[in-house]
């Protein structure tokens, strides 16, 4: 039994379109699954926790969407043991696919989920909200506070991503905003912390993302040698730039080239604290749970089996 999780909006309504052609395929040969559609925000996490209390056994949970839908789910998700996760993405960005090499094409993805090649144990994270009393939220594929979390927000609240997705331009949406949101954002000065020891107090920190796999924001390579079955998060913090040196490294991004700018730190850690002297946006793969200043990051122990 495959149990499908999805979101009927995504891109702009290539889910549902997508879901029909996989629906068609799974009828066609006569596959028993179950299908759950997304109706608001955190609707998928809702669903994922039945499908893990309602049916006994292994569960084959495939989501059918995109980023955000993957990160739902995967916060629904109650007994890792009992769970196997495929993807078939259907989204404007679609970084985990992209991590993966999941086909973008939806029959070919559902065949790889129906006769895998194989099970990878991959890493997840979790962000806590320390000052807070906001519920901390995995992550599959990346975190971050700052400059990549605010262009996130208004990404997903800009009308332009719509209409941009409906011709598969999405991407120039994240580049617009990114130029604009360098115009406007206040970089923060902030304590890093890194696996319990005090690493340094920074100054005009930009962003500092928290890396599962290589890629966030529609493609970018914000962590070049990301693996996402070590047991550990890339970190890629930019500091103390001015406005003209953050304009000549948003280029290098394109290429994972950012990595030998200065002012950008690149290390590997288990757990990372940061607080900073004043609210920054923040998002875990691409949704904002919130405004703060203080977080704290760390690889869950438990791995997610997914299908591939």
């Amino acid at each position: 039994m495959y149990h499908f999780i999805i979101n009927p909006k995504s891109s702009s309504g290539k889910g549902i379109r997508y879901w029909r052609m996989v629906q068609q395929e799974l009828d066609k040969r006569e596959i028993p699954y179950t299908a759950a559609f997304t109706r608001y925000e955190k609707h998928a996490t809702e669903i994922a926790k039945e499908i893990c209390s309602k049916f006994t056994g292994i569960k084959n949970i495939i989501i059918v969407g995109g980023d955000g839908t993957v990160n739902e789910a995967i916060n629904g998700i109650t007994n890792y043991k009992e769970v196997l996760l495929g993807y078939i993405p259907s989204g404007s960005s679609n970084d985990l696919a992209r991590s993966l090499k999941i086909s973008r094409n939806p029959v070919k993805a559902l065949e790889s989920i129906l006769t895998p090649i194989r099970f990878q144990y991959l890493d997840h994270g979790r962000m806590e909200f320390p000052d807070s009393n906001i519920a901390p939220r995995k992550f599959a594929c990346s975190s971050g506070i700052g400059y990549d979390a605010n262009v996130c927000y208004e990404v997903s609240t800009s009308p332009l991503k719509k209409k941009f997705n409906r011709f598969g331009a999405g991407k120039f949406v994240y580049f617009a905003i990114t130029i604009k949101q360098l115009l406007t954002i206040k970089p923060a000065n902030g304590t890093i912390i890194v696996d319990g020891i005090k690493k340094n107090t920074y100054h005009k920190i930009l962003l500092v993302s928290n890396m599962i796999h290589t890629y966030e924001g529609g493609g970018l390579p914000m962590a070049p040698h990301a693996d996402p079955t070590d047991g550990k998060l890339s970190i890629c913090l930019v500091h103390g730039l001015n406005k003209f040196r953050i304009m000549l490294l948003l280029p290098t991004l394109l290429f994972g080239k950012h990595i030998y700018f200065k002012g950008v730190e690149i290390f590997n850690c288990s757990s990372i604290e940061i607080i900073t002297d004043h609210d920054l946006a923040v998002h875990t793969d691409g949704e904002i749970p919130a405004l703060c200043s203080h977080i704290k990051v760390s690889v869950i122990p438990e791995k997610i089996r997914m299908i591939l």
